[in-house]
């Protein structure tokens, strides 16, 4: 699988936002099977009130701009992981949600964000609904991959699932705000989810004032491969699932893992 990952800088404006990404990609596609974009790419919504922000919000059945990235997937032959702000019958909330755009048009729902980013003085419940479960393991060009969308990396056990169920590779779309260490948070979370699950994972990642970027890919060993560093970019890159294999060898902590006592824990709550 080649993948590319797109890092950038959005506004509020969907459409002036899709003309980012096309001018990004129109100047540095080259053979990508699928395409990464942020968190937030649709529209940046740190700054917006709920009520705004349902306003940007569209509809999985009838968006316009799903639509017009369904062009572009055509446009390239490549499958294009976006991030919608989907609408939902339960204002002001709306949902936070990773959909996968085909060449062939098809538009693919394929995750939910479970864990909401209350911490840090932010409150993300506020805006939207929380999913209710990871994705389904998706194969992509060969590669067989689960979703995270940034705060989903504080919490382990989700990519443990994904690597139970067989993913070869996470895909994180994130917005990840700056903040006094959060680039190092940010690259110590993914260097140990990577390793300790023997999985890549394909980060893309906003960039900007607010944001820190440091979109790139991490090794199923357990360290990062490629850094966008903090300014918009784009980069390709070929996955080579047979490491995923090779490192499981090696480190076998998946064959190793005794989950009995987590599965006990939980049921005494």
């Amino acid at each position: 699988m080649i993948v590319g990952v797109l890092q950038a800088g959005y506004g509020i404006n969907p459409i002036e936002n899709l003309k980012i990404t096309g001018e990004i990609l129109d100047r540095s596609y080259n053979m990508a099977d699928i395409v990464v974009l942020p968190e937030y790419s649709m529209a940046d919504v740190l700054s917006l009130k709920p009520e705004r922000v349902y306003d940007i919000a569209e509809p999985l059945e009838d968006s316009a701009y799903l639509s017009s990235l369904s062009d572009m997937a055509l446009k390239y032959s490549a499958i294009i992981v976006a991030h919608l702000i989907e609408k939902t019958d339960t204002p002001p909330l709306s949902r936070s949600t990773t959909v996968l755009i085909h060449p062939s048009g098809r538009i693919e729902p394929v995750y939910r964000k479970i864990h909401l980013f209350d911490a840090y003085g932010y409150r993300e419940s506020d805006y939207f609904i929380p999913g209710e479960s990871p994705s389904q393991i998706v194969e992509l060009a060969g590669v067989k991959a689960g979703f995270a969308i940034c705060y989903d990396i504080r919490f382990p056990e989700l990519f443990r699932t994904y690597a139970l169920k067989g993913a070869e590779s996470v895909i994180v779309q994130a917005g990840w705000v700056r903040g006094p260490l959060k680039e190092e948070i940010l690259e110590h979370i993914l260097v140990t989810r990577a390793h300790e699950n023997t999985i890549y994972i394909i980060l893309s990642s906003h960039s900007g004032e607010k944001y820190v970027g440091r979109s790139g890919v991490f090794s199923p060993y357990g360290y990062r491969i490629i850094d966008l560093g903090p300014r918009p970019g784009y980069v390709e890159i070929s996955i080579d699932k047979e490491s995923v294999y090779d490192a499981r060898k090696l480190i076998p902590v998946l064959k190793h893992a005794r989950m009995r006592w987590i599965i006990s824990l939980h049921d005494n709550e």
